[in-house]
């Protein structure tokens, strides 16, 4: 083959993968969307925000919904191609050309290191910009009362655990007469009333507090024959906003929210004063490895993608959707065992990495040598196989 071919043949594979490609993005990007747009929803009808403001949430979500979908949809794409290119017989005719497997697999390994790029841009730069970005503008949202979910007169359940009621709000300044029932602590639940108190948001930590004056706490009897009851002068509760929107957790700045460059600085500071680095160091191993799955999931998706049976796409997303489901299921099972400390984080978020591109290497040396196991056939006659049988229970 002269170079002219090799390029011609380079763009004609790398062309097969861009639709599958960007109509897989759209479609993960479509089902984590409405995962989110019920509270979304919930902001505009609800707490009176307005639509430019959750516009600025989606947008600052959209980073880490690319992080999970460029790897998946490129799997998708290069199973997918494949499939196509082997249903038609085109794999078969370019064997015949002397063509080898391996060459075809150039232009996917182009495909791969441009997507690994753009997922390491993702994952060090945009990821930890956008998280911060979105809790400061949960913040602001909160100082304009839109994400307060406090109304006078109405018993507000916006944060888990609590009924809050108040008979005015002027401001976020001048609250007064204040119901609070607690149940967050089974054991103790209390009622906290108080006559006055005023919302604190903390522009450093990005935290709310209710701050209460001239009031009492009402502990739940145990008993008909007691009674306990405990007045203050002040008090103060602690509101947990992130979690009445888009994440659990607390809204303080963490290790996800520091830039890529701060937190190995963090790293060496922590080292150099003899301290334990664990925390930093898992995300950071999160954010390199990730970006690699994208060689690695488009090389895998080659071998399995070369079928003899004629089988459609959608056998193919089948296909890709197991892969992916296995690769989730290493990855899950490492980083639990490095949270329990089993592992140091440099290894348990390398491992699913490693066990993957061996995977690869050992599927792309089979389908090179023309060793068919039958791997990709099998699950393809497997997922017809569930198909046919629900289509067949839903049939009267």
């Amino acid at each position: 083959m002269t170079m002219a071919h090799v390029r011609i043949l380079d763009r004609y594979i790398f062309s097969e993968m861009l639709p599958p490609f960007f109509l897989s993005m759209a479609v993960l990007m479509l089902v984590l969307f409405l995962d989110k747009m019920l509270r979304l929803a919930d902001l505009v009808v609800s707490k009176g925000a307005t639509i430019v403001s959750v516009v600025k949430i989606l947008i600052y979500v959209v980073p880490g919904f690319l992080v999970i979908t460029i790897p998946m949809s490129l799997l998708v794409a290069s199973l997918t191609a494949f499939s196509r290119l082997s249903t038609d017989s085109e794999v078969t005719a370019m064997k015949a050309s002397c063509i080898s497997l391996y060459s075809m697999i150039r232009p996917v390994l182009l495909f791969a290191l441009v997507s690994c790029a753009l997922t390491a841009v993702t994952s060090l730069v945009l990821v930890p910009g956008a998280d911060t970005a979105l809790k400061s503008h949960v913040f602001n949202m909160v100082k304009s009362r839109a994400m307060v979910g406090i109304e006078p007169g109405v018993f507000s359940s916006t944060f888990d655990g609590m009924v809050i009621y108040v008979d005015k709000m002027s401001s976020l300044d001048k609250i007064e007469g204040i119901f609070i029932s607690d149940e967050r602590s089974a054991n103790e639940p209390h009622a906290i009333t108080a006559k006055r108190g005023k919302l604190i948001a903390d522009p450093e930590s990005l935290n709310v507090t209710l701050a209460m004056q001239d009031g009492s706490i009402h502990l739940q009897p145990k008993d008909d024959r007691t009674y306990s009851l405990m007045g203050f002068d002040s008090a103060r509760l602690y509101l947990d906003i992130s979690n009445t929107l888009l994440q659990k957790g607390s809204p303080q700045r963490g290790y996800e929210d520091i830039g890529s460059i701060e937190l190995v600085q963090e790293i060496n500071r922590l080292q150099k004063e003899g301290q334990p680095a664990y925390a930093p160091e898992a995300e950071l191993h999160k954010r390199l490895s990730i970006p690699f799955a994208c060689i690695i999931l488009g090389l895998v998706g080659v071998p399995l993608g070369i079928r003899r049976s004629r089988s459609g796409k959608s056998a193919g997303v089948a296909i890709a959707l197991m892969v992916f489901l296995v690769y989730y299921i290493i990855f899950g099972t490492a980083t639990n065992l490095a949270a329990t400390g089993t592992f140091r984080p440099a290894l348990a978020y390398w491992i699913p990495n490693c066990v993957m591109a061996l995977a690869a290497g050992i599927f792309v040396f089979i389908k090179g040598r023309e060793v068919d196991f039958m791997i990709g056939n099998r699950i393809s006659m497997l997922y017809y196989d569930i198909k046919n049988r629900f289509n067949k229970i839903g049939k009267p």
